[in-house]
């Protein structure tokens, strides 16, 4: 098996806050936007098609500002849509110009309704795939929960717990990378300041009929069943009437952590997208 190339960092700063934007080389480009959690990077939430993603796909893996190595928001509010907004829009063009194409722009929870309204703005993107998006509405409890600064180990694992559909314990080396961030200075604080009203964080994230009839992209959806965060039922209800022209797709026995948990099914699902993408 040949060796995947290897990732390089490609410097980015927006209103002066350093951003983690990262690449690995090949032809055809997917951008990836993670979602918002304790401990959450881009790394993180992708891992598994990182692996398993073959080495065709030129990658492209951002850390939202306030996660993993980029920096954080200087002042409130930190949890700031419009911010995160213009820095994917500040990878897209990063993709353009090296490639001289739109990327597949896949996000994932948060990332996935980001990705929607970078959508609305970019008339250029031709494939969005939004994976377990927030449809808006009050926060259910389990989100609740995990956007909380977790105190250690044990309070970590159980709010991480309800996010597959089995309530699986998380392994150990896991809980111990999304819990070391917390673990130094004051970013615990800066955590919780940045998820205090949960309802006020999803209604801002929540795709507007605006926006949405602004999409040109081919919009395509994935979500479990047992989503916990994001519930299906919310999808159905409030998202998918104004994107009528999805492909949706419901994962039975799925949680809300579907990269991971049915792996294959997104793989497959990037794969024909990235063959939809190529350029005519």
């Amino acid at each position: 098996m040949n060796a995947l190339p290897a990732w390089r960092d490609l410097p980015s700063t927006l209103d002066g806050v350093a951003l983690s934007h990262r690449t690995r080389a090949g032809a055809a480009p997917v951008l990836m936007v993670h979602g918002i959690g304790p401990g959450t990077t881009g790394r993180a939430n992708f891992g598994p098609l990182l692996e398993q993603a073959p080495g065709l796909y030129a990658l492209y893996l951002i850390d939202l500002a306030g996660f993993g190595a980029s920096g954080r928001l200087i002042a409130q509010p930190y949890f700031d849509p419009g911010f995160w907004v213009r820095q994917i829009e500040l990878a897209l063009d990063q993709v353009l110009e090296s490639h001289g194409q739109p990327p597949v722009l896949i996000g994932n929870s948060v990332g996935a309704a980001l990705a929607l309204k970078v959508a609305a703005r970019r008339s250029e993107l031709r494939r969005v795939l939004a994976i377990g998006a927030p449809a808006g509405g009050p926060a259910p409890t389990a989100l609740k929960d995990f956007w909380r600064a977790p105190k250690d180990a044990a309070s970590l694992a159980r709010a991480m717990r309800p996010m597959t559909g089995p309530a699986l314990t998380p392994a150990a080396a896991m809980i111990e990378a999304r819990l070391a961030p917390f673990l130094q200075g004051d970013y615990g604080d800066y955590f919780d300041a940045m998820l205090d009203d949960p309802d006020l964080c999803l209604s801002q994230v929540a795709l507007t009929a605006a926006e949405a009839g602004a999409i040109r992209a081919k919009v395509t959806v994935l979500n479990g069943r047992l989503d916990r965060a994001c519930p299906a039922d919310d999808l159905i209800a409030r998202l998918l009437p104004l994107i009528p022209d999805a492909d949706v797709t419901l994962l039975g026995g799925c949680g809300h952590n579907v990269i991971a948990e049915r792996t294959a099914e997104v793989l497959s699902t990037v794969e024909r997208l990235v063959a939809e993408n190529k350029p005519k």
